[in-house]
């Protein structure tokens, strides 16, 4: 209702020609709308007509060839004529002639639409298909099936419609410019009515209204200047009286309102006759407020201060009054000045009192903060670190903080206003006269005067090492009032640097050398083992199960215990030779002074003895070994670094050879080591450069002739060597932890192409091959769970983990409950290469696996070798006794995939099918995908 009321208020405020031209358009608009209608429906029934027109002389023209070339079975001669018939016929969309045996289908051309989308949606115009059976020469039955095409008859309308449409414009538009021009006049006159009243309104009474192009108009036009002249003259009169009489008025409160004090007059009753604007801003009261009411009312406190002064005063002459008080203002408390004089009449008679007030708050609020910083800052020189001294410009003392008191003996009180070179006083007299001069002259000073490593005498004669500043300092205007000394006591920075320099070279848990200060022990050790020529023996030992006891027993136990082996290492191998401990559980020896190797061995092996001693630790008998690679100079190299990587390597042998051992350092060794290590290095930089990509190889339903998966295929794009084989990388990490992280990436990756696939609308699944040492590692399951959680969007189920047979029997137990773990997250199994391997009825029955994977070595040959037939089906009946599926890898051809249906093997993949392929090809490849023929005969029969 709110809003029909609104329309009708709205409808009632426009002019008699507004009100006429909605009807008249609205009844133009239904007319043109009826017209297009019947216009529209009657082209859509005549283009149904040439539809059906079209499609029986086509139907009839046709139906005599086709059958003769059908019983010809001549293809070529059908798809001719059919295209033919195609381009005759543009109101045809489609031909299809379909025998038993064949059926062949002919398009037209795409044609383009003319018509918008709106008007094809709202036309609705069906396309017309017929099919006719006919029989041939052979008795069999054939059928001609013909679809019309609505995109010609759409156009047809259109343009009919276009044609219209141009025609109603140009009358409309006819019909609008000769309306408009009737409104035009008509608001022009109303417009220049509407300025002249706003103008004479708001105080331009010379306004005049010209013009006119109707006779209406100019009659409006004459009234309303005669009007405005009237007025003009009476309100001319008006304000020449008025400007005389309050020209002397305005003067004066011009001159109070321009006061930025604020200012009020009562009379000698007390009352308020008047306040200025000031006035009113401080206390919030408007002056119609004020005015009449006692001032004793509007401020008490005021009234009673002043009534108080002159009752004192009583009996004495008061020119004015002027005094400090507090009173409450609009928003806040107030200190103000009052000032109070009286004033009179022209004939010198007491008429009233003037008051005034300046408010200083903020001049009391500035002293006060300047009162909390100097207190501030007071504080705060003597909670620092550093000696404080301040100067007038005379150079007598003004402030000490505490810490300056505390240095030079005196105190505050003590030192107040004496000469700061009496008490900082330095040892040196040079330094002490510069000082001296510096402040004489420190009005003047525009640099500091600094200095280092001095001494300062103190009050009770002790010498202090310092480093010291003085500089001016200066007023806002940039002149100098004096001077500011600053001192800092560096004794106990000197003592930390002597523990710091200590530290730099020892190891602070064990006081032996550490791995800074080794290379200066080294270089003495070789030096001296070249003078002598003798051997030194590099010796790095690494503790056994070291790791267990801090684990087992806490970082505060495993700490005595390597400050007990420190202890236990000096001992045994004397002073002569330097200890340094590398950080863990790792030490070096540098065994000087060996004339052969017999000694060396017989050291070592007295210091293992000594070291496999228990230790007595909190109450707690231990024992513990160590492992002890050794090089040896100058037999294995003279450099500390590569000395210190061969006893290294040395020691990893002796760890893997049972540990509680030493071990000599062997060249041949290091270097296949090195070469492996490098590789290694080289895999592990390929894997954090991304070098590595995924290429995916698919796997088909072969009797249904569709793609079910892909099997995701590590493949190392080397910047150099190109596309790289996983034969030529996975050997070198498949024993190392590599493997892990290479593994894990792999199956993010998977899970990333997987989600691109998704969004595409297919739905397979992806298989990921998996190394045993990866698949047994103790936190697979745990990244494996945080890998699906990256993608929520997708299934768990269409990830598959492939995993070798022959590595899955070597702990069928563990194997078998990190699957059922797996499972239980959502994701398959399959047993790779299956039946190179164990293949037994036991490790079947006890693996969970989804899939089994029949290896391509048999798939391969199995056309030619009945063995590997035979082998083939077993496995396939192994599958299905286990209810397990099962999936050939190698289908190379046709004939292998015929070979797999036969015996049961619907599922397939190998190069027969798709070579591996970049994942930006996967798409296509699929969309394109067309299965052999032969497989399709094969399942029709």
């Amino acid at each position: 209702m709110h809003t029909i009321r609104k329309l009708r208020h709205f409808w009632l405020q426009q002019g008699s020609y507004q009100r006429l031209f909605v009807p008249l358009f609205v009844l133009i608009f239904v007319v043109a709308g009826i017209r297009y209608y019947m216009l529209i429906d009657a082209e859509t029934n005549d283009g149904y007509q040439r539809q059906q027109a079209a499609l029986y002389h086509a139907q009839h023209h046709l139906i005599p060839s086709l059958t003769e070339f059908s019983s010809r079975r001549d293809v070529a001669a059908i798809s001719n004529l059919l295209e033919q018939s195609m381009q005759d016929a543009p109101d045809i969309a489609k031909i299809v002639w379909f025998t038993n045996q064949q059926s062949i289908e002919v398009r037209q051309r795409p044609l383009s639409s003319d018509a918008p989308l709106w008007f094809a949606r709202m036309n609705r115009l069906d396309p017309i298909s017929v099919t006719l059976a006919t029989s041939l020469t052979n008795g069999q039955k054939a059928h001609l099936q013909i679809t019309g095409s609505t995109t010609p008859a759409l156009n047809r309308i259109w343009r009919k419609v276009g044609q219209q449409l141009i025609l109603s414009g140009f009358l409309l538009t006819c019909i609008c410019v000769l309306l408009g021009t009737i409104l035009r006049n008509n608001a022009r006159t109303l417009a220049k009515l509407a300025d002249a009243n706003y103008r004479f309104q708001h105080g331009e009474y010379s306004v005049r209204m010209s013009g006119g192009s109707t006779s209406e108009g100019r009659t409006l036009i004459s009234t309303f200047n005669s009007m405005a002249a009237e007025i003009e003259q009476l309100v001319a009169s008006l304000r020449l009286s008025q400007d005389e009489q309050s020209e002397q008025l305005h003067f004066m409160w011009q001159l109070l309102t321009a006061l930025p004090i604020p200012i009020f007059f009562k009379d000698h009753s007390g009352v308020c006759r008047g306040v200025n604007a000031a006035w009113t801003d401080m206390f919030g009261i408007t002056a119609q407020q004020a005015i009449g009411r006692p001032m004793n009312v509007l401020l008490p406190l005021v009234e009673q201060v002043s009534h108080n002064f002159h009752t004192a005063q009583r009996g004495q002459t008061i020119g004015h009054v002027e005094l400090e008080i507090n009173i409450p203002a609009m928003d806040r408390d107030l200190v103000a000045i009052y000032y109070e004089a009286a004033y009179t009449t022209t004939d010198g008679k007491p008429s009233g009192v003037i008051g005034a007030l300046v408010d200083i708050s903020d001049r009391k609020q500035i002293q006060a903060d300047l009162a909390v910083e100097k207190e501030r800052a007071e504080t705060t020189l003597d909670s620092i670190g550093d000696g404080v001294i301040s100067t007038d410009i005379n150079g007598r003392i003004l402030t000490l903080n505490r810490v300056a008191q505390q240095l030079t003996g005196w105190t505050r009180t003590e030192a107040q206003h004496l000469q700061l070179e009496q008490v900082f006083e330095l040892s040196d007299p040079d330094l002490h006269a510069s000082l001296a001069k510096f402040l004489q002259k420190i009005e003047w000073q525009s640099s500091t005067f600094q200095a280092n490593n001095q001494a300062l005498r103190c009050r009770d004669g002790r010498l202090l090492d310092i480093n010291f500043t003085a500089a001016p300092i200066r007023h806002i205007d940039g002149t100098q009032s004096g001077c500011v000394l600053i001192f800092r006591d560096l004794s106990e920075q000197r003592q930390l640097l002597r523990q710091i320099s200590w530290q730099a070279g020892h190891d602070v848990l064990t006081g032996l050398a550490n791995r800074s200060s080794l290379n200066t022990h080294f270089q003495n050790a070789i030096q001296s083992a070249r003078e002598q020529n003798n051997f030194l023996a590099v010796c790095l030992l690494d503790l056994d199960h070291f790791q267990s006891i801090n684990e087992q027993y806490g970082q505060e136990f495993a700490d005595k215990l390597l400050q007990r082996v420190a202890r236990r290492l000096e001992r045994s191998v004397g002073e002569g030779n330097p200890i340094a401990r590398l950080g863990g559980d790792e030490f070096v020896v540098l065994l000087q002074n060996q004339r052969d190797l017999a000694e060396v061995n017989k050291n070592l092996a007295f210091l293992l003895s000594e070291l496999a001693q228990p230790y007595q630790i909190e109450q707690r008998l231990t024992s513990m070994s160590a492992s002890i690679g050794v090089a040896i100079y100058p037999r294995d190299d003279s450099s500390p670094d590569a000395l210190l990587r061969f006893a290294d390597q040395a020691m990893y042998q002796a760890k893997i050879s049972g540990r509680n051992k030493f071990h000599l350092f062997d060249a041949k060794r290091d270097l296949e080591v090195r070469t492996r290590h490098n590789q290694r290095a080289r895999i592990r930089e390929a894997l954090y450069n991304q070098e590595f990509v995924l290429y995916f190889q698919p796997k088909v339903d072969m009797r249904r002739a569709q793609v079910i998966g892909m099997e995701a295929l590590l493949r190392w794009d080397h910047p150099e060597r190109g596309i790289l084989g996983p034969m030529e990388f996975l050997p070198l990490i498949e024993q190392t932890d590599l493997i892990i992280e290479v593994g894990d990436w792999v199956m993010h990756k998977a899970l990333e192409h997987m989600r691109e696939w998704v969004a595409a609308g297919y739905h397979w699944v992806v298989s990921v091959n998996i190394a045993a040492r990866h698949f047994q590692s103790n936190d697979f399951l745990e990244k494996l769970r945080e890998i699906l959680a990256l993608f929520p969007e997708l299934p768990p189920q269409t990830l598959e983990i492939e995993i070798l047979e022959s590595a899955a029997v070597q702990d069928i137990q563990s194997v078998r409950e990190l699957m059922l773990a797996a499972q239980q997250l959502g994701v398959r199994f399959a047993l790779d290469d299956f039946g190179t391997g164990y293949s037994s009825l036991s490790y079947l029955k006890r693996l969970p696996a989804n899939i089994l994977k029949i290896d391509q070595s048999f798939i391969r040959d199995m056309l030619d070798d009945q063995d590997d037939l035979a082998l083939i089906g077993a496995i396939i009946g192994l599958a299905r006794a286990f209810k397990r599926e099962v999936i050939a890898e190698g289908v190379e051809t046709s004939a292998h995939g015929v070979a797999l249906m036969r015996l049961g093997c619907d599922f397939g993949q190998g190069f027969g099918i798709a070579r591996p392929m970049p994942a930006d090809a996967v798409v296509s490849w699929v969309r394109n995908y067309v299965a052999p023929a032969a497989w399709h005969t094969l399942v029709l029969n």
